[in-house]
């Protein structure tokens, strides 16, 4: 599993490439559904148990970006499918460093 805050910084950086882009073309229904998305999946890291990996298979930001973007846009391409990735396989609790002795 992959530490949360790993996830939200992935997340973070799809997200700030995506904002990039939206500017220039913000009616871009590859952009909508991307920012959709990553909205979503940073209000489920914010909560205290994430549901489980199965359940967090409506993530089809990867598949999209493979084939809506991997030929024309490199970068948002990679850093959608790394936020995929890494969303689906998130630590579901978050670690309570205080409980450490």
């Amino acid at each position: 599993m992959i530490d949360r805050d790993a996830v939200l910084a992935s997340v973070r950086y799809a997200r700030s490439l995506l904002a990039d882009r939206m500017h220039s073309n913000p009616g871009y229904e590859i952009y909508i559904h991307a920012n959709e998305q990553l909205t979503r999946m940073l209000l489920e890291l914010e909560l205290p148990s994430m549901p489980l990996a199965a359940e967090r298979e409506w993530v089809d930001l990867g598949l999209m970006a493979v084939k809506e973007l991997n030929d024309i846009d490199r970068e948002f391409a990679s850093a959608l499918m790394d936020a995929d990735y890494d969303f689906k396989h998130a630590d579901q609790q978050i670690e309570d460093s205080h409980d450490e002795v």
